[in-house]
């Protein structure tokens, strides 16, 4: 079997179970987690640390099941039968603090290959023994990492006529670890990682019979290994890999001595952090012949090490993949690479070069014909002016990130072709690079990847990637200083992805073209805007609709309060549309109308208070593969009924439900799961709609009393109808020039009433061309927020307060409120519009308040008919109108 099989097989440490998400279910009475495509079980407490009852039954399809951080001291076969029905091939007990097992314990699983106990350390090496008796025969690997086992003596004499090939015993103590304990296994892999493991002839001793003549890989990270035997190549004649990885040596181990004659088959080399200095010379690879890849990351290298023997040639002839992360090698000589013919992968990040290596001989052949993967990452590069990675025809992959170079390399020689034209894959991110021209990438036939996060480009200018003809796939994140985008910067027709992500950019304010900035590369399918400010007005259709392929639209945390209806209407193709981590609250039903083919939808980490049936259409949302609305602060009122019988019923896989959607208000059921809600809908029907009166006593006390009724009733009507008449009356004369505002108002609310301002007032405003200042939509993130607030008011021409009850409780809002007046003092009534949204009880109006509502005019919110008509009239007039100050007695008189 080979190495890489080997390791498929053994699972290390606190193994993670891969959850696909659209086939992901609760199973065992929501006890675990199953997945029908991977075949896998993973059951563990939703929280601390849960006695384990019973081992519950689980789907048949299961073949690979886990058991972590519950408690569960004695396992006996009886305990196990719900699992033995089923045809298990990996069993994994972590941390359950098992102290004792039954003689015989996995013998009735057939088909079990795989058993990992880590984390136990109370189990013993003597009750595993027993536990192994009479076990399958094609049980493979065991696992017991991190279980303190100091010795294991004949631990597995039952194992030996099994298949038995991988023990992993990382993270144990190991101090009295002997021969006996793998005499007699034909093992493939044996790990040792991370023990007081200090002396390899145990295993290997001197002038006998191989002890594991079959071993292919040998782990032995961190241990405490000084030497190792002169014969330890022919100890392990099979080896083809070896870990010392932070094993201190103190030198570079040989392993040829007088065996460099041996026939070997060792390909694989890792003595990271080992503490070899100085240089490595060409004699400790004599008999290394198969050698394929070496690793030398952290040591104190000097010098790049010499693979060449007395006679010019290479004692490493296949050597394929070398790396050399985080040496002391600053200097290369000319003829450093050329004993590395066959060399396909060099990796040097992380070092502080000098100088670059150099690939050509003389005549300006290659030392590295081979070489397909380059890493200067990190590497402290000022410039590359003037050089080529010329001599490596076949390079394909290019890393030169976190470097200081301002210019984009160039890939030409002198006749103006390509060095390397099978590179497909190039990275500058996370470097000095300002300036892109037209010319920045030619000579670049064959270049599939781009990558430039993080970089200094203010401007993305026409046609920079259009000689890029083969391009698929494009980065450009993290550059916050980009400030503009040109009409055909994006010229691009082969491109499939695009990620455009956290460079801040405001779709609404910064300069570019939203017809035409994906209009040359259509065939994109998969879109990235994560990190922006993405518009929520009628531009981000008009950004959109060229992508008529697009499958995948990522928009998360782009501050978005709502979604514009026609948003998605030309993309009819997309499966999956990620919002979470924005600010929604609510969007109009026919957002998501055209969106037949849409699979997977995540809104989760928002504002959204109720997801009813109208909220998407039924035919679309029964569609869906996987629906994630957690972290939601949901309003389990009457308008939650439908959603959470929905969630009960439905086929859709609704991500972490039901434990991520809770309540936030009432205050009665604050953070308890919506499935607690126990209303229904015959709780919400108005049982009696229509309260019956008695008539009155006589004609005349009830023509009193209801026009007393209709005067009371309509006065907040009857004064918004005076202020508009008088709005449009009024001969303002202008006390401040009115300057170039960067908005018409900034609206002042209480968070507890955002749900009208964002869903009702702001679109209606908006939809009129006045540009509003909302805090959690305009504010820079993690800016100090009573400097963004100030800030807002100088830039605002108007200020919009929404006056309710919940405002006059709000100490932040009433903060704001004495800004409110200090401008009202400064600039005059005509500065501020009050909106009163809900009525002030007495007992919150404080003297600010009650100043407000005596000498302002105040323009009250009804909902429906000819009176809401009315009072938008007002806002939007009162808001429109020139900064002035007319007589206070006029206006409220």
């Amino acid at each position: 079997m080979k190495t890489n099989s080997l390791l498929c097989l053994v699972i290390i440490g606190s193994s993670v179970i891969k959850i696909a998400s659209a086939v992901v279910t609760s199973c065992a009475g929501s006890m675990c987690i199953c997945d029908d495509e991977q075949l896998t079980a993973s059951c563990r407490p939703d929280r601390g640390r849960e006695e384990l009852l019973f081992f519950p039954r689980l789907p048949n399809f299961v073949t690979d099941v886990m058991f972590k951080d519950y408690t569960r001291r004695h396992i006996s076969t009886k305990d196990l039968v719900n699992l033995t029905r089923l045809r298990l091939e990996v069993l994994r007990l972590h941390s359950m603090e098992i102290t004792n097992m039954e003689m015989g314990l996995f013998q009735s699983f057939k088909s079990l290959k795989i058993i990992d106990i880590s984390y136990n350390p109370e189990l013993s090496s003597d009750t595993l023994k027993e536990a192994f008796r009479n076990i399958s025969q094609g049980f493979q690997t065991f696992n017991m990492t991190s279980s303190r086992l100091d010795t294991v003596p004949d631990m597995f004499k039952y194992l030996v006529d099994t298949n038995f090939t991988s023990l992993v015993l990382a993270y144990n103590p190991l101090y009295h670890f002997k021969a006996d304990a793998v005499k007699g296994l034909h093992l493939k892999l044996l790990d040792l990682s991370y023990s007081e493991f200090g002396n390899l002839t145990i295993i290997c001793p001197a002038n006998s019979t191989p002890l594991l003549p079959t071993l292919e890989n040998l782990q032995l990270r961190s241990t405490k290994i000084k030497t190792i035997p002169k014969n330890v190549l022919s100890c392990f004649p099979s080896l083809q890999k070896v870990n010392f990885d932070n094993t201190p040596f103190g030198f570079f181990p040989t392993f040829c001595h007088n065996y460099q004659h041996v026939t070997n088959h060792l390909e694989t080399l890792y003595l990271a952090n080992t503490r070899i200095s100085g240089h490595i010379c060409s004699k400790h690879f004599l008999c290394l012949k198969n050698l394929r890849h070496i690793k030398l990351d952290k040591n104190p290298i000097t010098n790049f090490p010499h693979f060449c023997n007395s006679k010019g040639f290479s004692n490493v002839p296949k050597l394929y993949r070398l790396r050399l992360q985080f040496t002391s090698i600053t200097i290369f000589h000319n003829d450093s690479l050329k004993c590395l013919p066959s060399l396909k992968s060099l990796d040097l990040k992380n070092n502080l070069l000098k100088s670059l290596p150099t690939f050509c001989r003389e005549n300006n052949t290659s030392y590295t014909p081979k070489l397909k993967e380059l890493f200067l990452q990190n590497t402290s590069i000022t410039t590359l002016k003037g050089f080529k990675f010329g001599c490596l025809p076949n390079l394909e992959k290019l890393d030169l990130r976190y470097n200081f170079f301002r210019q984009v390399p160039s890939f030409c020689d002198r006749s103006n072709h390509s060095t390397n034209p099978l590179l497909h894959d190039l990275n500058l991110s996370n470097t000095k690079i300002k300036y892109i021209f037209n010319d920045s990438f030619l000579c670049l036939p064959s270049l599939r990847k781009l990558y430039l996060k993080n970089t200094e480009i203010t401007r993305l200018d026409d046609n920079i990637f259009s000689s890029i003809g083969s391009l698929t796939y494009l980065e450009i994140g993290d550059s916050p200083s980009l400030t503009g985008i040109s009409k055909y910067a994006f010229n691009i027709s082969r491109l499939l992805t695009m990620k455009f992500t956290y460079n801040n950019f405001d779709f609404e304010r910064k300069k570019y073209f939203p017809k035409y900035l994906f209009k040359s590369c259509a065939n994109v399918t998969t879109l990235d805007l994560s990190g922006n400010h993405f518009s929520t007005g009628p531009t981000a259709e008009e950004t959109l609709k060229p992508l008529t392929k697009l499958v995948t639209l990522i928009l998360t945390n782009n501050r978005m309060d709502t979604i514009h209806e026609y948003t998605f209407r030309s993309s009819k193709a997309l499966k999956e549309i990620r919002l979470n981590q924005n600010k929604l609250i609510g969007w109009k039903e026919n957002v998501f109308q055209n969106l037949s083919n849409l699979q997977h939808l995540n809104m989760a980490d928002n504002k959204i208070a109720v997801f009813n049936k109208t909220s998407v259409p039924t035919n679309i949302l029964n569609n869906l593969k996987t629906l994630n609305l957690a972290y939601n602060p949901f309003d389990c009122g009457c308008d939650l009924i439908w959603f959470k019988k929905w969630s009960l019923q439905t086929n859709v896989t609704l991500l972490l439900f039901p434990n991520k959607y809770s309540c936030q208000t009432p205050a009665s059921v604050l953070r308890q799961p919506i499935t607690s809600l126990q209303l229904t809908k015959d709780d919400c029907t108005e049982k009696h709609p229509w309260i019956v009166y008695i008539a009155a006593a006589s004609a005349g006390s009830f023509l009193i009393v209801l026009t007393f009724t209709v005067i009371t009733v309509q006065l907040p009507t009857i004064k918004n109808y005076i202020y508009y008449f008088r709005l449009k009356r009024i001969g303002y004369v202008k006390l401040i020039n009115e300057q170039d505002f960067r908005y018409d108002a900034y609206v002042v609310y209480c968070e507890a009433d955002e749900k009208w301002v964002i869903r009702t007032l702001v679109p209606k405003l908006e939809s009129e061309g006045l540009q509003l200042c909302i805090p959690d939509r305009e504010f820079r993130v993690g800016a100090d927020r009573c400097g963004e607030i100030e800030s807002a008011f100088q830039e605002s021409k108007k200020i919009l307060v929404a006056l309710s009850n919940n405002f006059a409780k709000n100490e932040w809002c009433l903060w704001q409120d004495h800004l409110v007046e200090e401008r009202l003092r400064q600039r005059g009534n005509s500065s501020v519009v009050f909106i009163l949204y809900k009525n002030i009880s007495s007992k919150n109006m404080i003297s600010s308040l009650h100043r407000t509502m005596k000498h302002q005019s105040i323009i009250t919110w009804h909902e429906g008919g000819a009176r809401e008509k009315m009072f938008w009239k007002v806002v939007i007039l009162a808001v429109k109108s020139p900064l002035g100050e007319p007589p206070m007695s006029v206006l409220n008189g």
